[in-house]
């Protein structure tokens, strides 16, 4: 009997504190899940950092309808945007305003279809596209100089892209203004 007292013995120590440390982050879990952590990845997630734009330009023009109303307008009467179009339906695919904008005066001042233009920028192919556009490689999308210099190899694709890029930015600062 002896025997057996002597090998229960460690295991029932065992098995005691087992249940206290087991029990004890229950007992405390309860305060702990009042109190702010000290590290809370909602607060401090580093990858918004990098993030770029979060609204795509059609979530941005229809989250803001006169600021759409404004600068269609704006864009017809320069001669950039057709009478017919809306400029949601030309932005539907373009992830942000700025740069639909930019294509759109892009294509107007170096006459290039809009259509070829937003396929090689946006990546996704519009349903009116003319059968002389070649569409990106790989069907992803380019950069806006990129797609110039594609589409209309003897221009300076850099200044024009940039010029466009900063007329759509105070065009869009106008209209929501």
């Amino acid at each position: 009997m002896r025997r057996y007292s002597l090998f229960l013995a460690p295991y029932a120590l065992c098995f005691f504190l087992a249940c206290l440390f087991v029990s004890a982050p229950h007992a405390k879990a309860a305060p702990a899940a009042q109190s702010d952590p000290w590290y809370n990845p909602k607060k401090y997630n580093p990858a918004k950092l990098f993030k770029r734009g979060a609204k795509s330009a059609n979530d941005q023009l229809a989250s803001d309808g006169d600021l759409e109303v404004k600068l269609t307008h704006q864009l017809q009467v320069q001669g950039i945007l057709p009478q017919a179009t809306e400029l949601q339906d030309a932005c539907s695919a373009f992830k942000e305003l700025a740069e639909c904008v930019a294509s759109l005066r892009v294509s107007h001042s170096l006459q290039i279809d809009f259509s070829c233009l937003k396929w090689d920028v946006t990546g996704v192919k519009p349903k009116p596209v003319a059968d002389s556009c070649a569409g990106p490689a790989g069907g992803k999308a380019m950069g806006l100089p990129r797609a110039i210099d594609l589409l209309k190899p003897d221009s300076n694709a850099k200044s024009e892209s940039s010029s466009a890029l900063k007329r759509a930015r105070e065009d869009i600062k106008d209209a929501s203004g």
